[in-house]
């Protein structure tokens, strides 16, 4: 496949975080979030926007290591804002911005005769 998926890995170490992923639309691929103790459950809020007065897009409590994959991706059409409380240890998300151009084919080197 040619896109690129980014990634990013948040350790909360058992504080409350608000956090701002991407600031242009995007598409979130997958989510793995780790409660800080087993079996209490974390809070993660995922909201399309640049703070938590976006539309809200995801809302789990995972009690355990859960993995959460989006087919189809889940679209955020201003941004990527994600909130968490104190029982969240650490959480990863990959997403693939919007707007990225693929990159494009190089002209081959073609030799053309003098003459035409």
């Amino acid at each position: 496949m040619n896109r690129r998926i980014n990634t990013r890995v948040v350790a909360l170490n058992g504080l409350a975080a608000l956090t701002l992923i991407e600031r242009d639309a995007s598409e979130i691929y997958w989510l793995t979030a780790d409660p800080n103790v087993f079996l209490t459950p974390g809070q993660i809020c995922i909201y399309d926007g640049w703070d938590a007065t976006g539309k809200l897009v995801l809302e789990t409590n995972p009690g355990q290591s859960r993995h959460y994959n989006f087919i189809p991706p889940i679209h955020c059409e201003m941004g990527i804002f994600v909130v968490t409380d104190g029982d969240m240890g650490v959480f990863t998300i990959a997403w693939r911005p919007k707007k990225w151009d693929r990159p494009k084919p190089h002209p081959k080197d073609v030799i053309t005769h003098p003459e035409a």
